[in-house]
């Protein structure tokens, strides 16, 4: 019955001119290709042969009574070849279910089962193939293009190869993290040592600036390395590329969701979060006195900004929003009136004008920034703050850890090692070329690890 099947089917492809079978087979050889030494080569050339009429017939060819088909055969052709001929976005809507289904008995798993057919309209071809499972691997097919990513022909392949690898404890990742930490390293002894060369410029203000975000972006770098929310959008290591390398381009897409949606980036919480630690170690660094004064007093303008913040956010829930904007705007200006303060007091202490200059930079800037943040992340829990949202725009330089690094160790290798403009391009070719290759690499190894279809045919 099935080889009259095949050979109804290679006929009809033959009169109507479609793609040859002997080529479908060939496409088709991943296939069998995880069973291979357990079976000969004539089985394996008639498994290839089943799947390509399967793939060649319509709902006509459909035999009306059922064939006993291979759930080794079926599974791949349901769930990767012929994906195309379910609802896949109906899936996502079971997910929730899918816990207390898995601690009840087969009869609610079969009329689980049977729910979500009715949702995904599959077509009468996949239908068929996915009626010869039994009621075991049909719930566990469904329970992977439910829970899981879409499955692939690697992941075939890859079937019983098994891998246990995490992205961001994975040494690929880790060696990325050292060469990130060693060029922001690098970018801020550059910084100190433009300060330490011109103790009494004004300059030095923004300099602190720079400091203070390379310090919270690896703040948040370690903070996502540790945390253990597996559920949580951070427990993904995406912020090295979205607040790092793409960090102004994240602004722009993240600020624009924040206007049009009023969706706030996970990364601005991490962001936020990360400054409260900012704040205990450059503490312990203001203690040693000098020049580090302009650093402790640029600590105290994050404390303004965002405590600032966290003050509007009180009167915003007590009192009516006009008021909540009058706080809004009189913020700034007691901050700035406060960096207008900063310079006689730091006079009376260092004696010197361009000392006091540069420490009002710094607590100036530092709480504008700090404060963008703090709004930014106030519009989690307010969303009537109106046009005080605009004032999220000062936390522009939070997202440039890329530019600043990339500018302050160019500069240290141009202006402290001689070299020429050629050999810093050659040497960000090379230090871009090993990252991606080992980011790469580790996002191959953990697809691998993660592959949806393990232990599928063990109805598991």
């Amino acid at each position: 019955m099935l080889f009259r099947f095949i050979r109804r089917l290679k006929n009809r492809a033959v009169k109507q001119k479609r793609q040859p079978q002997e080529v479908i087979e060939t496409d088709l050889n991943w296939i069998w290709q995880p069973f291979e030494n357990s079976s000969n080569f004539q089985f394996s050339a008639t498994v290839k042969k089943v799947a390509a009429a399967i793939i060649e017939s319509s709902a006509d060819d459909i035999p009306t009574i059922t064939l006993e088909v291979d759930p080794r055969l079926v599974i791949p052709l349901c769930a990767i070849q012929l994906q195309d001929e379910i609802n896949l976005t109906q899936l996502s809507s079971f997910k929730n279910e899918l816990e207390s289904v898995l601690l009840e008995n087969l009869d609610n798993k079969i009329e689980f089962v049977d729910r979500v057919l009715s949702k995904i309209t599959p077509k009468q071809r996949w239908l068929y193939l996915f009626k010869s499972l039994t009621p075991e691997l049909k719930f566990a097919l469904l329970f992977r293009l439910i829970n899981y990513r879409r499955p692939t022909r690697n992941d075939w392949r890859n079937l019983f190869e098994k891998i246990e690898y995490e992205f961001k404890k994975g040494r690929e990742y880790l060696i990325v993290l050292t060469v990130v930490f060693l060029l922001s390293l690098g970018s801020v002894i550059e910084i100190f040592a433009i300060m330490y060369s011109q103790p009494k410029s004004w300059v030095n203000g923004l300099m602190t600036i720079t400091i203070v975000v390379v310090l919270c972006f690896l703040i948040v770098l370690g903070r996502e390395i540790i945390t253990e929310e597996d559920k949580s959008e951070l427990s993904e290591p995406t912020l090295l590329m979205q607040l790092g390398l793409l960090g102004p381009w994240t602004f722009c897409q993240e600020w624009y969701r924040l206007f049009r949606k009023n969706l706030v980036w996970e990364g601005v919480t991490a962001l936020y979060e990360a400054t409260g630690v900012v704040v205990d170690v450059a503490w312990v660094v203001a203690r040693n006195g000098g020049w580090a004064l302009t650093w402790a007093l640029a600590v105290a303008g994050v404390v303004a900004g965002v405590g600032a913040v966290a003050v509007v956010g009180a009167v915003a829930s007590a009192v009516a929003g006009a008021v909540a904007v009058a706080w809004a705007v009189a913020v700034p200006v007691v901050m700035a009136v406060a960096a207008a303060v900063a310079v006689p007091v730091v006079m009376a202490v260092t004696g010197d004008v361009a000392v006091a200059v540069a420490c009002a930079v710094a607590v100036a800037g530092v709480a504008a920034i700090g404060y963008g943040l703090g709004i930014w992340y106030l519009a989690k829990e307010k969303t009537d703050l109106g046009w005080v949202r605009f004032l999220s725009i000062l936390a522009f330089p939070w997202f440039c850890w890329f530019p600043i690094v990339f500018g302050f160790t160019s500069f240290a290798l141009y202006h402290r090692l001689s070299w020429e403009w050629r050999s810093i391009s050659l040497f960000w070719l090379v230090i871009f070329g090993f990252c991606a290759v080992l980011w790469v690499r580790g996002k191959e190894l953990e697809e691998k690890a993660r592959n949806p279809l393990r232990g599928v045919l063990d109805g598991q």
